[in-house]
This record gives C-alpha cells, structure tokens and sequence, in this order.
C-alpha cells in the first residue's frame, strides 16, 4: 500500500499543549478566571496541578471569590554558616526565654514592607526580581557588614551605613520595576537591621544578650533576596501549626490535618475556658472550633508563600564556601511543560541554606483530595467500641498508711503482705512517689488480668489502648493486656488528660514516671506518643468540674480522630467512666455532688462500653460478666495464743 502523502497544513486543532501558561489550562479545565489566578498566586505559580489541588481543597472556603488582595514584603535573609547561628539563637532563646517577637518571624532584614497587589500580578513582582538583580552592579561582592545592637527592649544586628545604601538602592529599584497603578509600595526607609529579640520580658534582658553576644556578624556571608506573600487573613493573627490530626465530630469543629497552620486570635487563646478556639485552616480556609492543645505556636512566616528568591551576593566567608553556586539558589520559573518536576516550595524555615524537602506541607493538598470522599461517606455499617475500665485495687485503699510500714530507713521497699507486690520498680523519691501515686495490689493485677483472659476468651479484639499516667492505671492497663494475650503488641498511650480531677489533689498534681522509668520496669508504653493534653496543662491552677468533664471528653473524641478504625481500650479513674462517655453519647454534665455519688457505685476493673452503630454512640451492657467479691481482712494469728 502506497504511503500517505504529507498534508500541506496542519490540523488547526492540533495544537501543541506546550505553548500553553498555567493560567491558560487552568481556564481549559474550567475554572474560572479569578479562582485561577488566586490559586496561582497562593501557591507562588508552581504549576497547573499544585493551583488546582489548592482549588479543591478551597472548594468550601467563603472567601474563595473574594477579591482581597494578598500582601506581599520583600526580605534579605542569612544563608550558610551565618543562618545555622541564628537558628542556634532562636532555639536556645526560645527554650530559655519564652517566645518574644523576633520568633514570629524568620531572621531578615525587611527592604520592602507589606504592600498589596491583585493576583494577576504575582508573577510579575517575582519576574520584577530577578530583572533587578539582573542589571549591572546589582550583586554585592562582598559580606554585608553587621553591627550587634542591645537595649532592654530591643536586640538585633544594624547594617552598617555603606551596605545600608547598597540595600536601599535595591529596594528602591524594586519597587520602580513592579509599581503601577494596581500596585503602591514603598521601600524601608528605616535604619536596615535584623531583629534578634523584642517585646521580651525585663527579667530576660540579660539572657538574652548572653545569647546574642555567643553570636559572630562577621560571619555574616551569603544573603538572599527573597519574596513572600501571605493571605490577609493571616494579619493581627498567631499562627499555629498543627501537631494531631483531629476529625470533627460536632458541626461547628475544624477538620485538623497533621502539618497544616491554622490562624486564631491571641485574645481567643488567652480567655479559652475549655481550651477550645475558633481558628481558620491555611489549608482550606475554612473556619470552626478546635482544640488549641493539639497545636503549638510557630513563626508567622511558616505560612507565607514563597514566591522568588535569589542570591544577593557572591563574596562570602570561608566558612559558607559550601554554599551552591548562585543560579541553583534561584527557583525554577512556572512552566506547563515540567509540571512533573516542579514542586510547591514549603514554608520558610529559619535554616534555609540545608536542601528542604519539597512539599512536606503542599502534599497535604493531594492527600485531601484522595481522603475526601472516604471522610464524607464512611462505612457506616462498621461497628466500632469504646472500652473505659477503672484501675484495679489499689495499695493505699487496701493497707492505709502502708508507705512507712514497708519502706526501710534506706529507702528501700519490703514486702509486708502477700497482697503486696514482691519489689516495685525503682524511680526517684520512691517513698515519696509511691505515696502519692500508689501502685497495685497483687489483687489488683489479677482483677485486670482476668478481664483481659475474658476478652480473649470471648474473641473482643482491642486495636488501641490508652491510659492515665498513673502507676496504678498503667499496671491494669499491662496487666489487661497480658491477659488478652497483646501485651508486646499493643503499646500504652500514656495520656495525662485522663488523669483525675485535680482539684482533688490539695497538694498539686503527683509527680508521675517517666517514660524511660516505665521502659526499664517492663512496660510496654509507646514513646513516640504526643498526648492530647500537655502535662503542665493540668499543674497549672485548679480546673473546675466542668473544664474536667471537657477535658475527659477532648481525650475520647481526640482518639477517634486518631484512629480511624478499630476498638479502642481508655484505662483510668472511677470518674473516667463518666467523664469519658457523657459528651459522646449525648449526657450531661453532673455537678461534684452528683459526681462523687456515681463513682461510689465503680468498683475496680469497672468496665464501660460505648458502642457506635450508623453514627451514634450508646452505652451498653459490658461484653464480660461482673467480677464480684469480698473484703478479706487481714488475719491475725496471735488471736489464737490464748
């Protein structure tokens, strides 16, 4: 058969996809052209699939068709041996100082402060960028020279007044290059500095120059120009990151995703009664109720965008002779052709000289796409369950005032009755800390452990087990676990939110083991576990009945968040069975009167079980038969002498 002879044009239509800008497919695929642009924006021009996953995980946000503009500032930032110092600083000052305004940000020094500009143009201020370091004589070639300033209400590094110009000049040609009449900027005037410390604390003065004063300018090598933006909602807000995803149960809570940012008031963290903030998510904008503790603090400018950056100099100390050569500093320009390769820039980090990962927290778009419909139409024929047992019989409860009668003037604990366990596990203060944070009886152990060899017994799987940090709780807890057979399968969450009432502890909160203490006595408790509720939480002040009851519930609901599946095992107080079951089956708050007359009727090793079916939890009869039995006085064999 003969061969097709060429055709003379081309098929209109055949037009090759390359030719075409982010914005344009993005308009092909139907978006429109005002959600394009701000996704475009939002994401610093990454390409067609990171601007449309934003897209739809903004799909709910009411503020996705708002024509606020973002903010936009222009930074110098230290790279190379100069950021590892400062990075140094802002920990160490951090973590002996508390959180002062430089922490809000990452270290810079500001050349251009927020100013606005419509989304269409967020190409063009980063594309403004590189033309001005383009031109002749834009690049230093030399350090920038620093100088250490300190007062009692203000620390940081001043440029010196020859670099100060240089700075300034390219500032000024900036905003020459970018404004028109959309956009209004003006340079930093100001004395050009980096700030080390303000809004601090007087007691920290000296600290904190102490810290500063370890610190080297001179070692100040290699900068970066860098451009960011940041949403407007972001302005006057704290920035949280969040530490535990959370799924939402009530219709007013925030869906918390591991690694997103939310934005919430100052004045809403500081008057929470229940630890409990309205906050929006960076991640889809929208906004609800969530728990702050399953957040912490961190700098503003984690959740900026990205947009350029580009080596402002090309002279730098010995010490950043391992800094990459200057075009790999640049980001690589959008194009629709390598949308493979391009991946979203993660938030600044303070030590942005060491290789990032892309898309840490970008990805979070991707893996709310895939889980949106799971999360919107679960299997509601999976029946899941809710185990809360009280602890098993304690010392204290059983012997009294048993700490002088069993432990030697030495400190070292003998065994007085055989009801008592053979040695306990070695942690400081041990007289003390047992007082106050009784173990076991041997009974105790076996009550749990007989409750564990029931659920075996009757097949009851248990995937998750969480329990108060109390020693008592976390030996019924094993002990359970021992019985059903998964003691080195299954790891102990220990969670301080499922401790007692603290006002029922006059002299403060007990003194608890540690972690590596549990570890080497045997337990098998999970180290890599981040409670819902910090510790110091409940050291500080006195909570009320209804902040325990809350508290209680947080941790249940929490741990369903937690683990999508699979029964989950809540070892605790005899309060813990009320405490942890009223808000999720629809109960409600009992006074302390009421309080203390129900957990009169626990017994140990009281078990409760929560049952979901089609959505709605309920209380039911416990899968094990009861566990009855009598006092059993101490005997007394002198009585019979006579």
């Amino acid at each position: 058969m003969a061969a097709l002879p060429p055709r003379r044009n081309p098929t209109p239509t055949k037009i090759s996809k390359q030719h075409l800008t982010p914005l344009q497919t993005l308009l092909q695929m139907g978006f429109p052209k005002h959600r394009s642009e701000k996704a475009l924006a939002a994401t610093g021009h990454r390409g067609v699939q990171l601007a449309s996953d934003w897209l739809l995980a903004h799909v709910n946000d009411p503020l996705l068709d708002d024509s606020s503009p973002r903010e936009y500032i222009l930074y110098a930032c230290p790279v190379g041996n100069f950021a590892q110092q400062l990075q140094t600083y802002w920990d160490k000052s951090l973590a002996l100082c508390g959180w002062n305004g430089a922490h809000n940000f990452t270290p810079h020094i500001t050349l251009v402060s927020f100013f606005k500009a419509p989304d269409e143009d967020a190409l063009t201020l980063a594309q403004g960028l590189k033309s001005v370091m383009e031109k002749q004589g834009a690049v230093l070639n030399e350090p920038l020279k620093l100088e250490t300033y300190t007062s009692p209400n203000f620390m940081g590094f001043f440029v010196v007044e020859e670099h100060a110009d240089y700075l300034k000049r390219i500032a000024m040609q900036y905003v020459k290059e970018v404004s028109n009449a959309t956009i209004s900027l003006e340079p930093h005037v100001k004395s050009l500095h980096l700030t080390l410390a303000y809004q601090f604390p007087n007691s920290q003065y000296s600290n904190l120059k102490s810290l500063i004063e370890e610190l080297d300018p001179g070692a100040s090598g290699g900068w970066e120009l860098r451009l960011y933006s940041r949403d407007p909602r972001i302005n006057g807000k704290q920035i949280h990151k969040v530490v535990h995803a959370y799924t939402p149960i009530e219709s007013d809570e925030l869906d918390l995703r591991s690694g997103d940012y939310v934005f919430v008031s100052s004045e809403a963290v500081v008057n929470s009664l229940d630890g409990w903030v309205e906050g929006t998510s960076w991640l889809t904008g929208q906004s609800g109720l969530l728990p702050i503790s399953y957040t912490e603090r961190t700098a503003e400018s984690d959740s900026w965008t990205l947009h350029k950056k580009i080596f402002l100099n090309k002279s730098t100390p010995t010490d950043d002779k391992k800094m990459p050569p200057q075009p790999e500093s640049e980001l690589k320009e959008p194009s629709a052709l390598n949308l493979d390769v391009i991946l979203p820039q993660v938030p600044p980090q303070i030590n942005e000289n060491v290789e990032l990962d892309d898309g840490i927290l970008y990805q979070n778009l991707q893996e709310l796409k895939r889980k949106t419909a799971a999360d919107k139409n679960p299997d509601e024929s999976q029946t899941r369950r809710i185990f809360v047992m009280r602890h098993g019989e304690r010392i204290d409860f059983t012997f009294g005032s048993w700490v002088p009668y069993c432990f030697n003037e030495s400190g070292k604990f003998e065994r007085k009755d055989l009801n008592m366990p053979k040695s306990l596990p070695h942690r400081n203060d041990a007289a003390e800390a047992y007082l106050r944070d009784s173990p076991l009886t041997m009974l105790g152990v076996f009550q749990a452990t007989l409750v564990g060899e029931s659920f075996k017994e009757k097949n009851i799987e248990v995937e998750h087990a969480y329990c108060s940090p109390s020693y008592r709780c976390v030996q019924t807890c094993d002990a359970f676990l021992n019985g059903m057979g998964m003691k080195d399968k299954i790891k102990i969450k220990v969670e301080p939110g499922l401790f007692e009432w603290n006002v029922w502890y006059a002299d403060g909160v007990p003194e608890w083991m540690t972690m590596d203490e549990l570890k080497s006595s045997g337990y098998n408790v999970d180290e890599s576990y981040q409670p819902f509720v910090d510790e110091k939480d409940l050291r500080q002040g006195k909570e009320s009945c209804e902040q325990f009851f809350l508290r209680s519930a947080l941790v249940t609901r929490s741990a369903l968040s937690a683990h999508q599946s699979g029964n989950i095992l809540i070892v605790g107080h005899s309060a813990t069975l009320d405490t942890s079951s009223h808000k999720l089956v629809g109960n409600k708050l009992k006074d302390p009167n009421d309080l203390i007359k129900l957990i009169q009727k626990v017994p140990y090793c009281g078990l409760l079980e929560m049952t979901n079916k089609n959505g709605d939890w309920e209380i039911v009869e416990p899968p094990t038969l009861p566990m009855t039995h009598s006092n059993n006085q101490r005997f007394d064999w002198k009585a019979f002498l006579d």
